[in-house]
């Protein structure tokens, strides 16, 4: 046959492109709206909404994902009116393929707080080690690039894909396999640390103590957040197991010219992780861990009063409160109460949900 670039739907056949198939016009004007709304939520939240603490170690890796999303999206939208098009086949597939790696991102830098939460004792390691999981990231990212860059060197607006795509394509793979193992590890770490806490909260009725606000049950919003981590984490597993098994093939391969298989284990998969992550942004569900505003009083606020509070008898100032001695118990102050020896802050015992 000719060259593709001449091609149109009545003259070739669309097997011949390098997608294998027309892309649907109006899946990606769908996926391409979901992105660009995350993006504009995610900016939304740490440039407007936020107070002190923007959590830009979550929105910053989050809204360069879906930026690459958008891009990709629209150019497989310019694809749906020329599908032989190398140049637009090249570019949406490069910016698909990379975009979730900073999704996850974004959930291993925030997970640390979270799990403070929910009590570092849960945790098999120590929490500042949860961001070292970027670097398995990383190296995944690093093949993906590669692999991308060796497939479409030699794309050509006659021919379509060339030879190297059969070899870039398992290079790919290998990167999205490496992406797929860090996130199996995040998986079953967390999966600990939420099944111990819920042990413990099921036995106690809360899952740690907390220093400033002692024994604190979690909050419904918590756990939707929680949930979330965990569900957007499971869904970018998945599709990397997905993109794993279609490239180690070749980006020429049956699978990997498949829409379906696409839309399902890719592009929805994707959505549901970002989605989730954006509604359930730590702004809005995790903000400053529990440092919560209760009313007008800050966490900061109450500190002080308990602070205060050992110096101060009513309304005369008095001398600071003896400790208890070892074999004396330890039982809260009532509120009307004035501070005693063998007495704590009543502030300091509460059981408010903060979370």
């Amino acid at each position: 046959m000719g060259s593709i670039a001449s091609c149109t739907f009545e003259t070739c056949s669309v097997a011949t492109s390098p997608y294998g198939y027309p892309p649907s016009a109006a899946a990606d004007a769908i996926f391409f709206i979901i992105h660009i709304g995350s993006l504009m939520a995610c900016l939304l939240y740490s440039f407007y909404l936020a107070d002190d603490n923007r959590w830009f170690e979550f929105t910053i890796p989050v809204s360069i994902a879906c930026f690459f999303e958008s891009i990709g999206y629209a150019v497989r939208l310019g694809s749906s009116s020329d599908p032989w098009n190398v140049a637009l086949y090249a570019t949406s597939m490069s910016f698909i393929f990379v975009a979730p790696a900073f999704v996850s991102a974004g959930i291993y830098l925030t997970i640390p707080e979270a799990i403070k939460i929910l009590g570092v004792e849960h945790s098999l390691i120590d929490v500042t080690r949860y961001p070292l999981l970027i670097w398995i990231d990383v190296l995944g990212f690093i093949l993906q690039l590669v692999g991308i860059i060796f497939s479409f060197s030699d794309l050509s607006i006659d021919r379509g894909l060339g030879r190297n795509a059969q070899i870039g394509g398992p290079i790919i793979a290998t990167g999205m396999a490496i992406q797929a193992v860090s996130l199996i590890i995040f998986i079953g770490l967390f999966a600990i640390v939420l099944l111990r806490a819920a042990v413990a909260n099921s036995q106690f009725g809360y899952t740690t103590f907390h220093p400033i606000h002692g024994f604190v049950p979690m909050a419904h919003r918590f756990k939707f957040f929680v949930a979330m981590l965990l569900i957007s984490a499971m869904c970018l597993f998945a599709r990397a197991i997905y993109q794993t098994v279609v490239l180690s093939d070749g980006l020429g391969s049956y699978t990997a010219k498949n829409q379906a298989l696409f839309a399902g284990l890719d592009s929805l998969l994707v959505i549901e992780a970002v989605v989730g992550l954006v509604v359930a942004h730590p702004i809005r569900f995790l903000r400053n861990g529990l440092d919560k505003r209760l009313g007008s009083r800050t966490t900061s606020v109450m500190i002080e009063e308990g602070r205060m509070s050992q110096f101060t008898v009513g309304s005369r100032q008095g001398p600071p409160v003896r400790p208890p001695r070892p074999d004396q118990p330890v039982r809260p102050r009532r509120p009307d109460e004035p501070m005693g020896q063998g007495q704590v802050p009543w502030s300091t015992t509460s059981t408010r949900n903060y979370i």
